[in-house]
Formats: C-alpha cells, structure tokens, sequence
C-alpha cells in the first residue's frame, strides 16, 4: 500500500474483494514496521489532538466573575448580515415601462386609425365596440370652389364683394377652414394677401364647434376695399 495514500486517509482502506473498511496501520503490522509511514500519523495524530489539551492563562482569573451573556445591541441587523434580499423594484420598474409603451402604442394607433383601417380591414369589427371612426376631421384641401365672383360693393362706393360658393367633398364632415384671400396683378404677382377665420367671411359669425356636413354647399360674402386698377384676379385658398 502506497503510505502516502494511506497517511490521506487516516490509516483507513477499503477491500478491494468485500468492500469491508478496516484501519490498515492496526491490522496490518507490515504497515506500521514502515518507519516513516508510522511517525508521520503519529506526528499527525498528535497535533490532531493538541486542541483539545486545556492551555493555561497567563493571568489569574477572579473567583467571582460573571460569565458573558450575549447582548441585544451587538446583535447583526438583516442588512448587516451576507443575506441580501431581492428587491421587487425591477419588477416594477418593467410593469411601468410595459405599460408606457402600450399606452404609446394604443395612442398612435388612435391617432392613425384611418390608415389602420383602410391597411387592415380586419380590424373593421373593432369599431362596433369602439367608436374607431372619426365623425369630424380637418381636411381643408377637401374644400372646393364651385362657383366665385367679384363685383363693386352695392352699399359702399370704392369696395369690393367677394361672392364664392364652397363645398366639402371629404366623406364625413370637417370644420370651417380659414381662408386666404389673395389679389394678384396682370404677371401673377400677389399684390395684397390676408388670412380670414370663419368669423370674419361668414355672418352672423359662427361658432368654433360648426361644422361642414360631407356634401354641403356654403355661400360667402367678404367686402373689402377696392385695390385700384392693378388687381386683375385673384385666388383662394384653404387653410
């Protein structure tokens, strides 16, 4: 038997044939004549048990002293201690950041439902839950001029009356646009240009909530002074 192997294990082997454990230096006396092998587990055994042999105290201890008792204010809290405890914020911190972004999702879908539906038609069952459809829109390029003319003003001398017949042709009903009004000369050149709401080409005034039904014709009048030989022509437009 290798003694080195035998030092690791105590002095302790197995049979190879049984499987039985026996210490190998007792049994087997051929073991232990091996010099070296025997002093050093005696060598080993001895500072085994040097632990265990009581030490005496360079000092005297008195007869009467008390023993120690454990303190409640030495004591470790949990935060002292190697345990460190999961913390549920990157749960929650995730939860919020889902739900932003499915909100932002739910808004941009909202905001483009016409072309979510005109792309996907399947989604058109939704809208008998959800009102998906806009009832009103703003679509001022959808506004046509039917008919228009410019003549001098019948109740004030040196003014013009702008007389237009206007129509929404988008499929649901719009708001009032506002109208830019533009004289132009003989080259084309834009000689005066301003900006008008529905307050100030309609009366009586309407309010900001009326709106154009899909269809519907308007007639405006719009009085202004007259700009003189040099305006020709001129142009609206819808803004």
């Amino acid at each position: 038997m290798d003694p080195d192997a035998l030092l690791a294990a105590d002095g302790m082997a197995r049979c190879f044939r049984c499987g039985a454990t026996f210490d190998a230096v007792a049994d087997h006396p051929a073991a232990a004549r091996d010099g070296r092998s025997a002093l050093r587990l005696d060598a080993q055994a001895e500072v085994a048990a040097a632990p265990d042999e009581p030490r005496e105290l360079p000092f005297d201890l008195p007869p009467d002293l008390e023993p120690l008792q454990p303190s409640v204010d030495g004591a470790l809290d949990v935060a002292d201690t190697l345990y460190e405890k999961k913390s549920s914020r990157g749960f929650w911190y995730g939860l919020v950041a889902t739900l932003l972004i499915v909100a932002l999702g739910l808004q941009l879908a909202w905001q483009h439902r016409g072309e979510l539906l005109q792309r996907y038609p399947q989604l058109a069952p939704v809208c008998r839950y959800v009102s998906c459809r806009p009832e009103v829109i703003r679509a001022p390029e959808r506004f046509r001029v039917l008919q228009r003319d410019i003549a001098p003003a019948s109740n004030e001398p040196g003014s013009l009356t702008l007389t237009a017949r206007i129509r929404n042709d988008a499929d649901i009903a719009q708001h009032l646009p506002d109208i830019q009004l533009s004289l132009l000369d003989n080259n084309g050149r834009v000689l005066i240009r301003r900006r008008l709401s529905p307050q100030e080409y309609m009366y009586p005034p309407p309010s900001n909530e009326r709106v154009v039904a899909a269809g519907e014709v308007l007639t405006i009048e719009l009085d202004f002074e007259d700009p003189g030989y040099l305006a020709t022509g001129f142009v609206i437009d819808f803004l």
